[in-house]
């Protein structure tokens, strides 16, 4: 029925209280009078149920926190960051490098690719020289978060 492929959109938002009263009204009624509908929305309501009662384990926190400060995560996520900031560095080294080298390009693009790279390190320098003192002078950095 084309009824049937209308209702079924509002079945799903009559299961999770998304319906006007008027649409609730409306389903309901139809769902009196198709069984197609009705056995529809008695399985998806069972499969719900069955969803709403299922349980995951989950981590504990303490075991979380206990990860994360383990020697070896830190070690794994500094030299992580060393490696995706060293990789950079030495692209952007390079890159300046030819860009020098290679006479065969006009000024004028050498000169803006030359600023953002130049623009690059000092806003690099600028964030890691604020998060140094920042930290120096934080005066919760003892406490636990």
């Amino acid at each position: 029925m084309k009824d049937c492929e209308k209702y079924k959109a509002l079945i799903v938002g009559l299961m999770d209280n998304e319906l006007t009263p008027k649409e609730i009204h409306e389903v309901n009624a139809h769902l009196m009078r198709c069984g197609q509908c009705r056995e529809e929305y008695e399985q998806l309501k069972e499969t719900t149920e069955s969803l709403n009662t299922m349980s995951f384990n989950e981590p504990q926190d303490e075991v979380l926190r206990k990860f994360w400060k383990s020697p070896y995560s830190r070690w794994a996520r500094l030299s992580g960051m060393l490696l995706i900031a060293g990789g950079w560095l030495v692209l952007m080294v390079y890159g300046l490098i030819e860009m020098i080298r290679d006479n065969s390009e006009p000024p004028l693009p050498r000169i803006g690719i030359a600023a953002m790279i130049i623009g690059f390190f000092v806003l690099l320098i600028m964030v890691i020289r604020e998060r140094a003192v920042t930290y120096q002078s934080d005066p919760y950095k003892e406490i636990e978060r």
